[in-house]
C-alpha cells in the first residue's frame, strides 16, 4: 500500500472512476488491453498535509503496473513491476516531463541502518537503560543479541459492512507496534495486490510476509508506515471499485512527456552544504511533490518542526 503512498492506497461518489483515461485518449487506440482494477479511494494523514485534509486517489492496477491518479494536484504515478527491478515513474500535472527512480527500496535499507546504529549506541547503557530504550523504539533482540522483528496477525470477524460488502478485521503488528489495521473484503483479486506493496518499500520483509498470505480486498483502515526518521500513520477509505480491461498503454509515459535528468548532487535546504541524495541522512518530500535532501538528521528535525509550525500558524 503506498505511501504511494506510500505514499498508498486512497462529493466523490457521484464521479465514475471507470469513466476516466487518465492520461491520454490515445491509449484507447490501441489494441493491446488488459484486465485491471480500479480503485477510487480518501485518503487522509499523508506527510506533508493537515492530518484532517483528505485527499481524492484513483489507482488503476493491473497484474505488474500501477497508474496513481492524485486528483488535487493532477499528478500521476506510474509504478511497473514488468522490468528487472521496479520502476516508478512520476508525471508533472502538466504532462511535460516525469521523474524516474528505481531504488524503492531505500526506505526499508535507511530504517534498518538507523535500528542498528541505535542497538549498538544503547550497549553504552547501563542494562535498565537499555531495555528501556529498546522497548520505547520497538526493537528486539534474539538469544544471540541479533536485532529481531516478531509478527503478530489478529483477524476477527465483523458485522460490519464497506459499500455493501461484509468485512473482517485484520491487524498486523510488528514487535508489538501496530502497523496494519485493515477491514477487508473476501473478494477474489484477479491478481495478488501485496507485491505492489512490497515494490513499494513501505513494510519490512516480516510485514510484507504476513501481508501476502491476507486475500481479499482492503476497503478502509489505517497504515503505519515506519522509516528511519518516524512512524506515520496513512488513513484510507475506498469509496468505489471495480473490474474492467482497460488499455496497456494506460501505464506508459505520455507523448511528448520528456524524461527530467536531475543531479546526484542537491544542497541541503537547512545548512546549505552539498548532499549526495543516494547517501543523504534523510529525505522528505513538499506538498508540492518535490524531494529535499537533508545533509545530517539534525537537519530533518528542524526542517519538521519548522513545517509544523507555519502549519499550526496557518489554522
Amino acid at each position: 500500500m503506498n505511501l504511494l503512498a506510500l505514499s498508498l492506497w486512497m462529493s466523490i461518489l457521484s464521479q465514475d472512476p471507470v469513466t476516466v483515461d487518465p492520461v491520454s485518449q490515445e491509449a484507447k487506440s490501441t489494441t493491446s488491453r488488459l484486465e485491471a482494477l480500479i480503485i477510487l479511494q480518501e485518503i487522509s494523514g499523508r506527510p506533508g498535509r493537515p492530518d484532517q485534509e483528505t485527499e481524492i486517489q484513483q489507482m488503476v492496477l493491473a497484474s505488474d503496473r500501477v497508474l496513481l491518479e492524485d486528483r488535487q494536484r493532477g499528478l500521476f504515478n506510474i509504478l511497473r513491476l514488468d522490468g528487472d527491478q521496479p520502476l516508478l515513474r512520476e508525471i508533472s500535472a502538466d504532462r511535460s516531463v516525469y521523474r524516474e527512480s528505481s531504488d524503492l527500496g531505500r526506505i526499508q535499507k535507511d530504517r534498518w541502518i538507523q535500528e542498528k546504529q541505535l542497538e549498538l549506541r544503547s550497549r553504552d547503557l547501563s542494562t535498565a537503560e537499555r531495555e528501556q530504550l529498546l522497548k520505547a523504539s520497538h526493537l528486539r533482540l534474539s538469544e544471540s543479541g541479533e536485532l529481531i522483528r516478531e509478527i503478530r496477525v489478529e483477524q476477527s470477524e465483523t458485522t460490519e459492512q464497506r459499500l455493501g460488502l461484509p468485512v473482517r478485521s485484520v491487524r498486523i503488528y510488528e514487535n508489538d507496534r501496530l502497523i496494519t489495521d485493515l477491514l477487508v473484503a473476501d473478494l477474489e483479486m484477479p491478481f495478488p495486490l501485496a507485491k505492489f506493496h512490497r515494490a513499494s518499500g513501505a513494510f519490512g520483509a516480516e510485514v510484507q510476509g504476513a501481508l501476502e498470505k491476507i486475500e481479499g480486498l482492503p476497503l478502509e483502515g489505517v497504515i503505519h508506515v515506519v522509516t528511519a526518521t518516524l512512524s506515520h500513520p496513512l488513513t484510507f477509505k475506498v469509496t468505489q471499485w471495480d473490474r474492467r480491461s482497460v488499455p496497456a498503454s494506460l501505464f506508459d509515459v505520455p507523448a511528448g512527456c520528456e524524461k527530467l535528468e536531475e543531479s546526484a548532487f542537491v544542497h541541503c535546504p537547512i545548512c546549505g552544504q552539498q548532499v549526495e541524495r543516494e547517501a543523504s541522512a534523510a529525505r522528505a518530500r513538499t506538498r508540492q511533490g518535490d524531494w529535499l535532501f537533508f545533509d545530517q538528521r539534525e537537519c530533518f528535525q528542524k526542517w519538521r518542526v519548522a513545517r509544523k509550525n507555519k502549519s499550526s500558524g496557518q489554522r
